[in-house]
């Protein structure tokens, strides 16, 4: 071979080279701008970076492609499996898995991988490594998404039961307590006018019972708006009063194994422990046609076990945690979040006509 054709022959082989790389970067370019689409479909931008696989290689007219995640698989359409592959798995920090694959439909001659070329081998891993990068993106903006849509149903939720409560207080005391402090008002101006003893001794016996009735509703608005006995004996009493009452009202047989809770919850873990009580019961109550309800409060070593379970007829639990503006899922999402703001674990299991266990884990606070 003469000078001129070795020159000649080095400039085509260093031209080839630089096709090969540009085709690689321009892939991996193509790929990255697929996946900056935070709106397109998961599964058409798979498919997409999947076409971008073969025109990278170097030999394209024989090269397929293949993405299997998630139960998912994208193959170009003359895919399957030959002699000639190169494959790279990733996985994704939640523990989905996948893999990309890429084959020559005929024999090719052989490089630093079979017959594919080093550079092929920091491409495949490179664009496994951006699959991963992007699921997991896609993941957390899908689970912003709920979230975000959760505390809007929670935050209307939280305004219409305001209202709702502002109503019936408001209804409380103007039918109630009003009514009573008339009566009251008409059996004085009887005394005051009236000589006769016997009719003042009834107005008397009449306005006392009244004075007790009026006593005890307004303790029991109190106590429905916040127990007292919270903040005066405990978060174990208060809920062992909460449950015993609502369950009397209701006429289903309670169990409540309520210990008292050593010094490691602030007072707003401890307002959170009885509220989810309440949201918990009140489920039971409204939507479980259950016969019995039992809770149990317990201290652990790092935190606070609060189990609520009963018998009633049990839901699905991927209908409920899901927003789709119903009132009697909201119930659930507030527990959720309440636990959520704690640092907090919860575990929620149901069979149909089997019952419900809700079972929450709030730790202590280092700082109380």
């Amino acid at each position: 071979m003469g000078k001129n054709q070795a020159i000649q022959s080095t400039r085509g082989g260093v031209a080839h080279l630089l096709v090969e790389r540009v085709k690689e970067l321009s892939a991996l370019h193509r790929a990255v701008r697929v996946m900056q689409d935070s709106v397109k479909p998961v599964s058409n931008v798979l498919r997409e970076i999947v076409s971008l696989i073969p025109p990278a290689w170097q030999y394209p007219e024989v090269t397929e492609a293949c993405l299997t995640f998630d139960g998912m698989r994208f193959p170009t359409s003359g895919f399957k499996k030959t002699a000639w592959i190169q494959r790279a798995d990733f996985t994704t920090p939640d523990g989905r898995r996948g893999k990309l694959e890429v084959v020559y439909r005929k024999r090719r001659p052989p490089e630093i991988e079979g017959p594919f070329l080093a550079e092929e081998r920091n491409l495949i891993n490179s664009l496994a490594d951006s699959c991963a990068s992007y699921l997991t993106r896609r993941r957390a903006e899908e689970e912003l998404v709920v979230a975000h849509g959760r505390l809007q149903a929670l935050s209307k939720q939280s305004m219409r039961l305001q209202e709702q409560e502002r109503r019936q207080l408001a209804l409380d005391l103007h039918d109630e307590i009003g009514q009573a402090f008339t009566t009251l008002k008409v059996n004085l101006q009887t005394i005051q006018r009236t000589t006769d003893p016997k009719r003042k001794t009834t107005a008397l016996n009449d306005s006392f019972m009244i004075i007790d009735e009026t006593v005890a509703r307004v303790r029991d608005m109190a106590l429905d708006l916040r127990p007292s006995m919270l903040d005066d004996f405990g978060l174990a009493s208060a809920v062992r009063w909460y449950v015993g009452k609502q369950g009397e009202r209701a006429g289903i047989r309670t169990k409540v194994d309520s210990v008292a809770i050593p010094q490691g919850l602030s007072s707003d873990a401890l307002v959170a422990c009885f509220r989810i009580v309440q949201e918990g019961v009140t489920n039971i109550l409204k939507h479980a046609k259950a016969t019995r309800m039992a809770v149990t409060l317990r201290p652990l070593k790092k935190g606070v076990k609060l189990v609520i379970e009963d018998d009633g007829i049990g839901f699905s639990l991927d209908e409920a945690m899901r927003v789709s503006g119903e009132r009697s899922h909201l119930g659930l999402i507030g527990i959720q979040e309440r636990i959520r703001a704690f640092n907090g674990q919860l575990q929620i299991s149901s069979e149909k006509r089997r019952g419900t266990k809700l079972l929450a884990m709030i730790p202590f606070d280092e700082a109380v």
